[in-house]
């Protein structure tokens, strides 16, 4: 498990805070949307004769193009999947851990030790947002010292909330 590693000895998993599913779904219909423009622009300078090797007598360069285009389709959606599937915080009974898929092969990953969290607030922006409960969460410490944000939180609400009773929790050292 890629979480283990970043544990240490005695740290215990409480939550993987992730991306809510729309975030998926609203890629896809943009990638989508893009490739239906795409198309339609491929057709129109086609039957204007800008694009020669796009034509109805030629199917071999015809279906040539079209599987090199949905290949580029498939990849740039997946692209972008991988890199909100791999936006991930891990809550432990000791620290945050975040970790910011920034490109395909580039992340970070940044800890905050919960007892040192001042502030834990959430935006849900939009009426898409709200009606499914994703949003924008941010952690920060006393002062400007460090500050956590991940965009589109699945139940964002009840995951800043269970931060801050654990936060507390751990502040009266119960945990």
């Amino acid at each position: 498990m890629e979480q283990s590693t970043l544990l240490e000895e005695g740290e215990m998993m409480i939550e993987k805070v992730r991306k809510h599913w729309m975030v998926y779904v609203e890629d896809f219909v943009m990638h989508i949307a893009a490739s239906i423009l795409f198309l339609i622009a491929a057709v129109y300078l086609s039957s204007q004769g800008a694009l020669p090797f796009i034509s109805a007598g030629d199917k071999a360069h015809t279906s040539m193009v079209l599987v090199i285009f949905v290949l580029l389709f498939w990849v740039s959606f997946f692209y972008f999947w991988t890199k909100n599937y791999l936006d991930v915080w891990y809550v432990t009974d000791k620290h945050i851990i975040a970790v910011n898929q920034k490109q395909m092969f580039e992340r970070e990953e940044a800890f905050m030790e919960l007892i040192k969290i001042q502030d834990v607030s959430f935006e849900k922006n939009g009426f898409i947002a709200t009606f499914f409960g994703y949003g924008r969460l941010k952690v920060q410490t006393a002062g400007s010292e460090q500050e956590f944000i991940i965009e589109d939180v699945f139940g964002v609400e009840s995951v800043a909330h269970r931060i801050m009773t654990l936060r507390d929790t751990v502040k009266l050292g119960k945990v």
